[in-house]
């Protein structure tokens, strides 16, 4: 039992730092080095991170965790990534992963602020499935998992052309095309707006995120739509409850909105349906990896967006909400 906390108190601290074939873990076995990998890859990406971490046991377990050395592998892992055409079976690209550092983590048990993570520069190709392919130097276990990437897809309403309106008492239409290998979509609605402080010229950009609830997909295919009814009362409702009244000497305008839609893998679909919260009263979960030997998760992900100007008269209805924004007349 105390194997198993403490695996699962790591990954839930790794899970932070990212969107199938399931393999068997015994993490209650006796000790033996347990390999911890997230990765979300994404073709639109020229940079690549990866998360490698090793399972750690001992009495003292919240204080080791706070040691870097005892979680990282350091220099000793040869990682890489390969593009494979699936119809012959042949290795067209070929991916090595190096280590950098980066000091923005977040406090918590596991150590900080400064972490080691695995990083490479590729333009991937989607054409290609990727085989991760990691190696311990020290012991030459080697650890593995697959996925293949999700492919551009569209936003088909709104359409093109016009203005955000978000008329009070209607919805706005909100669809798109299902991506091939996309399996999980997250819709969001950020809505932008501009800050001028009396007495200085900058201008202050900021926005805020609605997101709406998550769509599926029945299959990794690409076929068919996915849309969302958004109910354009609530829209107001969440700028009211979210962007605080203007309480400084200066002008604030209303921008543009974003209608975007991030869609990821069948793998990580899996894993967050598997490892998220449970309404059963049963706890003891079955438990998800697509890792051989090891564990943790290696997907795809993919974003996409549509901006538009706001309509005069949604602005009017921002302004009277009573935050502070002025009619912008450019």
């Amino acid at each position: 039992m105390l194997k198993k906390l403490l695996l699962l108190l790591l990954l839930i601290t790794l899970s932070i730092i990212f969107s199938s074939c399931e393999t068997d873990v015994d993490v209650n076995a006796d000790w033996e080095e347990i390999t911890i990998v997230y990765g979300l890859l994404n073709q639109q990406d020229d940079t690549h991170y990866l998360r490698i971490n090793k399972a750690f046991l001992g009495d003292n377990a919240l204080e080791i965790a706070k040691i870097a050395d005892s979680s990282s592998y350091g220099g000793g892992l040869e990682v890489k990534l390969q593009g494979i055409n699936l119809n012959n079976n042949q290795v067209m690209q070929e991916i090595t992963f190096d280590t950098i550092t980066i000091n923005n983590k977040d406090t918590g048990i596991f150590y900080n602020p400064y972490m080691l993570v695995y990083k490479a520069s590729a333009q991937l190709d989607p054409a290609l499935s990727y085989s991760l392919l990691i190696r311990n130097t020290a012991n030459g276990r080697e650890i593995t998992a697959q996925t293949k990437l999700v492919t551009e897809f569209a936003i088909t309403k709104p359409p093109s052309g016009g203005r955000a309106n978000f008329a009070p008492g209607f919805t706005t239409d909100f669809a798109w095309r299902n991506a091939r290998n996309g399996k999980r979509y997250q819709p969001t609605i950020r809505f932008h707006y501009l800050e001028m402080p009396a007495g200085t010229a900058d201008t202050v950009h900021k926005f805020i995120d609605w997101r709406l609830p998550v769509q599926f997909a029945d299959d990794i295919s690409g076929n068919g739509t996915q849309s969302i009814a958004v109910n354009n009362d609530a829209f107001y409702s969440f700028i009211n409850n979210n962007v605080k009244p203007r309480d400084y000497d200066g002008k604030r305008f209303c921008s543009t909105v974003d209608f975007m839609v991030a869609a990821a893998g069948i793998e990580y679909d899996t894993y967050m349906r598997v490892n998220g919260p449970s309404g059963s009263l049963v706890q003891d979960k079955p438990e998800y990896t697509n890792i051989n030997n090891g564990f943790g998760v290696l997907s795809s992900r993919l974003n996409i967006t549509k901006d538009r100007h706001l309509h005069p008269l949604a602005e009017d209805e921002i302004l009277q909400l009573g935050l502070g924004f002025e009619k912008n007349v450019n």
